[in-house]
Formats: structure tokens, sequence, C-alpha cells
């Protein structure tokens, strides 16, 4: 691992708290322990994670598109408000976690997102026109 490679990975560390990625990876473990019996929210959870991952690297193309520096913070505020003691359950035991507020959180999250997507995409659409405008 190079130098830039254990910065970048001290700075993510940084930004997430131990009980965070604990949390987060007690829900990977029953993510996949229920994947098999198809415990539809676990199933759900797992599939708005991977959208708001997604999300976030559009609204980070689209900063770059329009000039702006793009800030991680707000997803790693996210995840950690997601997985950072919100959860019941949160010692070192095994037992299952409470599912019932998370699906919440991440729907709202993901809105949150969308707007923010939407806001951008105005914004490249009105940089667009003004462009067009004086070409023409």
């Amino acid at each position: 691992m190079s130098n830039e490679d254990q910065d970048v990975a001290r700075a993510q560390g940084a930004n997430t708290p131990p009980n965070v990625i604990a949390n987060a990876a007690r829900f990977n473990r029953q993510f996949n322990d229920t994947q098999i019996g198809g415990n539809p929210i676990t199933v759900s959870i797992g599939k708005l994670l991977t959208v708001m991952g997604e999300q976030d690297n559009t609204i980070r193309i689209l900063s770059k598109v329009l000039g702006r520096n793009y800030n991680e913070q707000q997803m790693h505020d996210m995840h950690n408000s997601l997985f950072g003691g919100l959860l019941g359950g949160s010692g070192t035991r095994r037992e299952g976690m409470d599912l019932s507020s998370l699906l919440n959180q991440l729907t709202t999250f993901i809105n949150e997102q969308n707007q923010q997507i939407q806001t951008l995409i105005t914004a490249i659409n009105q940089d667009i026109q003004k462009v067009t405008s004086q070409i023409s």
C-alpha cells in the first residue's frame, strides 16, 4: 500500500467512528445470514444502501461537471447516522438488529440525495443555456 493510499485510508477512518464500522459490519453479517432466508426488510435495506452509494457517485460526477468541489462528508454523515448507535443492540453480542427505523432513514436520505441530483442537473442545464445563448 502506497503512502497516498495509507493517507486516504486514515482520512476515511477519521470520518467513521469505530461503533459505526462495527454496526455496519453487524448489518452486513445479518444481511448475509438472512439473504438465504429472504428477509424482505434486510434485502430491501441492502438494496437501498446500494442506491445511496450510486446516487452519491452521481452527485460527485455532477459536481465535477459544474466545477464544484465534492466533499464526501455528507455521505459519511449519513452512514454514521444510520449505523452510529441508532440501531438496537449495539453491543458485541450477535443478536439481531432493530431494522425498522433504518428503512425509513434510508428512504429519507435517498430522497435528499435525489433532490441534490435534481438541483445539480438544473444548474447544469442553466449553464448550457447560457453557453448556447452566447453562441447564438
